[in-house]
């Protein structure tokens, strides 16, 4: 479960695995075409051939609600910034720190609304 370590920024989330830090420039240029409001993002996982799609969060793991072409696009960014990813795991990059995890397989894909 996800746990806060301040309550202005992204959360941390312990039980996940670290897979690299992004950029500060590329962080920057992706939170710039979000809703202000988004604090993580969270890479949904890839299926028979489907394009993955993105879904951003706020500070408190609030959906930000997003129109698809935004979600398609955040997605396309990370991973033309990450290509080794796995395409059937999530993954989630904070906004905050650039820290792009894997998600815990126990939590839910984040369902956009």
């Amino acid at each position: 479960m996800s746990s806060f370590s301040r309550t202005t920024a992204a959360p941390t989330r312990t039980a996940d695995t670290e897979i690299a830090t992004a950029s500060s420039s590329f962080v920057e240029a992706l939170a710039s075409l979000l809703p202000p409001t988004a604090a993580a993002v969270r890479l949904d996982r890839g299926s028979h051939g489907f394009p993955r799609t993105a879904s951003a969060f706020d500070a408190h793991r609030r959906h930000v609600p997003q129109l698809l072409a935004e979600r398609q696009m955040a997605a396309r960014w990370i991973v033309q910034h990450f290509p080794g990813l796995d395409p059937y795991l999530a993954h989630e990059l904070d906004l905050a720190t650039g820290r792009l995890t894997a998600a815990a397989e126990d939590e839910p894909a984040a369902i956009a609304a």
